[in-house]
């Protein structure tokens, strides 16, 4: 587990957002526009944050306890780490991308 802990949710909510892409019928969904606060604070209860499909994007992620999960399921390492960056979080990540990762190379290696 990764700690949050400090994080202002609203902003860590609009990263997640714009490091997601519509998957499956998301598309018809999607909006190109980012999230406003409005509609990143109504992701949030309780201090906790949970985004699974946000205007068609696949956000995949949820905040519990100011913890989120080492992988970031269906997006690489590298938006993790992109992620973590942009609020001066260090943490280890996986070095292999794992089933979920939905990055071109890992899509190659299911066929």
């Amino acid at each position: 587990m990764i700690d949050v802990t400090g994080v202002d949710l609203v902003k860590f909510a609009q990263k997640v957002y714009e490091l997601s892409v519509p998957q499956g019928l998301g598309f018809l969904h999607f909006t190109p526009k980012p999230l406003s606060d409005e509609e990143a604070k109504e992701l949030i209860c309780n201090g906790e944050l949970d985004m699974d499909y946000v205007h068609g994007r696949a956000c995949k992620m949820n905040v519990r306890d100011n913890k989120i999960n080492d992988a970031w399921y269906d997006h690489t390492d590298d938006q993790l780490k992109e992620l973590l960056d942009a609020f001066g979080i260090k943490a280890k990540t996986a070095a292999a991308h794992g089933y979920a990762c939905n990055c071109t190379k890992c899509q190659t290696r299911r066929d």
